[in-house]
């Protein structure tokens, strides 16, 4: 006799239902967002002088928690959004006719979400509804285009609108072009395969013009596990990941090469890209 299915609990249910395991990548992304600005290193309204001497190195941690936008503690504001934004799953669900009743929680969820950052939760849902055009509409090179231009709303607002750092909108376009065209490429939902493997060589192809050769590498010593993981928990993907990999291990190889002069586009427009880089925790290793 075999034995039926077993139902989640109350508690892995909701936590199903609303995806929060995607919150790994958007803390990510809110702590980064701290990390590139250089006076989050000396400014944080919720620890006090003789606080953050006592806790010393443990301050960097903390430091996250606020992002100073005229005395608007708009990092922790953006952590508790990461949360309560997470109400916009079940709407997923509920068009896509997944569940018959939209959750009054999801409603209160989006609702508090505007309260904490309305600028910023705006362009998430406009890119939320982008991301659904094509379901709509006709699923095309110009459309798919076009939905992944939402994600670019919906996972980096907040380096945009929290982090001010708006010349990073050219990578970020083709990062969100190339990380959904893959991730499309993998589940075959893309309807011209050689149009979206374009776009996605473009992301890794566009990193030397914006970016230094550590934030590069950087990059590249977080995009290839995380990659790796993924085609862990879905084999299917094995094949696309083995290509980021390579992509990624090539990008790393010709930023060694050109190293000297990366950002590019600081060699062509100096001060096209402002400083970003937090002061050193540690001294570099040759001055120890």
């Amino acid at each position: 006799m075999s034995e039926g299915k077993k139902e989640p609990g109350m508690i892995m249910k909701f936590i199903q239902d609303y995806r929060f395991k995607m919150l790994i990548p958007e803390l990510l992304v809110v702590f980064g967002v701290w990390y590139l600005l250089p006076e989050s290193l000396t400014m944080n309204v919720f620890l006090l002088p003789d606080v953050q001497s006592a806790i010393g190195p443990l301050v960097y941690l903390c430091q996250p928690l606020e992002l100073i936008l005229p005395g608007i503690p708009s990092g922790f504001l953006a952590l508790l959004t990461a949360f309560t934004l997470h109400g916009i799953y079940p709407l997923d669900n509920y068009h896509e006719g997944k569940i018959p009743v939209l959750p009054r929680a999801a409603v209160l969820m989006i609702l508090i979400s505007f309260i904490f950052l309305p600028v910023l939760v705006a362009f998430q849902m406009l890119g939320y509804y982008m991301t659904e055009a094509t379901e709509y509409f006709s699923r095309n090179p110009l459309w798919e285009r076009f939905e992944s231009f939402g994600d670019l709303f919906f996972y980096a607002g907040a380096m945009f609108f929290v982090g001010l750092q708006w010349w990073m909108f050219i990578p970020v376009f083709f990062l969100s072009q190339g990380i959904d065209g893959i991730h499309k490429i993998g589940h075959h939902e893309t309807s011209n395969e050689k149009i979206t493997w374009l776009f996605y060589f473009i992301f890794p192809a566009c990193l030397p013009f914006f970016f230094s050769p550590i934030e590069i590498v950087a990059m590249a010593a977080l995009s290839i596990p995380a990659f790796a993981f993924y085609s862990y928990i879905r084999p299917y993907y094995t094949y696309v990941t083995a290509v980021h990999t390579l992509t990624f291990a090539v990008l790393v190889l010709v930023t060694i090469i050109i190293a000297p002069y990366l950002p590019l586009m600081n060699q062509w427009i100096p001060g096209f890209i402002p400083p970003h880089d937090p002061t050193r925790f540690f001294p570099p290793l040759l001055e120890w």
